[in-house]
């Protein structure tokens, strides 16, 4: 699961993003894993609801929802984003 998010986000933010840097650390504590990606491109509203065809950070909570984790995102124009996925290990 932690795969397909890592890779739908990265695939946003070489769509969208136009980063100059791109950070993806993993770590586990305790039973569960979490995954951190950090870009330092154009941001965007998080508290917009996404266009038409944008459902990548919808599509990736429900992902993570199945497994019994979570999403969160930091973000502002011009500032960058961070996305936090949390997952458990075993199901």
């Amino acid at each position: 699961t932690l795969y397909r998010i890592a890779q739908e986000a990265l695939t946003n933010i070489g769509k969208h993003a136009a980063p100059s840097r791109v950070s993806v650390t993993a770590h586990i504590q305790d039973d569960r894993m979490r995954l951190t990606i950090e870009d330092d491109g154009r941001g965007f509203d998080g508290g917009a609801e996404p266009g038409p065809g944008h459902l990548g950070l919808a599509g990736m909570r429900e992902r993570l929802a199945l497994v019994g984790g979570k999403l969160s995102v930091e973000t502002a124009k011009g500032k960058g984003t961070t996305l936090y996925a949390d997952a458990p290990l075993a199901g």
